[in-house]
């Protein structure tokens, strides 16, 4: 065999092994969102848990999340002044409310709780299972996805569209200051704030929220299953923890196409 044929089959060999992990890791995501169905006792039951991942998400995100909202709409206030300087800037409030509510706020809350958060649920849960705590558990008779992955599945889900809201919120008073302290922007906060009212709709903030709420699903399965596949020594738990955040990254992006689709077919 030549050398130009073993390294064809060396590189489809790879090809193949990458896509048989990708199909099991999707499996093994599919598995657990089947193996997370409870009842609703059980959810009641668990509400403290959940209530503090609740708390654990907000004290992670709320800070950094309002420093990045905040100058992400004052980059968006300046940058469409520019390109509108040799035209009206009198449309800059329905460009940021819209931008923000329908995508900017979402994916960046997404990205910043799967690279916090996500990433530390991996982690917790990569130690547990290299340290053997998760096979304790199933000999104490504790089903482990009910007691780890539902009240944090069920939190991060809750959690991501009231962030996206305040991440909303604190972009749009961004582009306020940034209307009021630019010298190259002509028009006042109000003009600014009356624009944005008028073109901005609820079902725009809805759109928004209901990708928060996909894409905090997403991120909590795609994290509590590279945390429970976790094997070998603690430098795995670092590879998965990375491998959680990657396909977390790559999952917001994927599932915003779709959800954006979707909402352009129901209107």
């Amino acid at each position: 065999m030549s050398s130009s044929d073993t390294h064809s089959k060396g590189w489809l060999d790879r090809l193949g092994a990458t896509l048989l992990m990708n199909l099991e890791i999707l499996g093994a995501a599919v598995s657990l969102v089947g193996a997370m169905w409870t009842s609703p006792r059980r959810l009641w039951r668990d509400r403290d848990k959940i209530f503090t991942e609740l708390v654990r998400i907000g004290n992670d995100t709320l800070p950094i999340g309002f420093l990045v909202s905040f100058f992400i709409g004052m980059v968006l206030v300046i940058q469409t002044a520019d390109q509108l300087s040799n035209y009206s800037q009198e449309i800059l409030g329905s460009v940021v409310g819209l931008a923000m509510t329908k995508e900017l706020g979402p994916v960046m809350i997404a990205f910043l709780v799967a690279g916090r958060v996500g990433s530390a649920i991996t982690a917790q849960l990569g130690s547990m299972s290299i340290y053997d705590e998760i096979n304790a558990l199933r000999t104490m008779d504790i089903d482990p996805v009910a007691y780890l992955v539902t009240p944090r599945t069920v939190a991060m889900t809750l959690a991501v569209p009231v962030l996206v809201l305040y991440a909303d919120a604190v972009g749009i008073l961004g582009g306020v200051v940034a209307v009021r302290i630019d010298p190259s922007i002509t028009i006042s906060a109000f003009q600014f704030w009356d624009n944005l009212t008028t073109w901005l709709t609820l079902s725009d903030i809805i759109v928004g929220m209901v990708k928060g709420l996909v894409f905090g699903l997403a991120i909590a399965i795609i994290s509590c299953t590279f945390g429970l596949r976790t094997r070998g020594g603690t430098e795995q738990v670092a590879t998965q923890t990375t491998s959680a955040v990657v396909w977390g990254f790559v999952m917001i992006i994927v599932l915003d196409y779709f959800i954006v689709r979707a909402a352009l077919l129901v209107q």
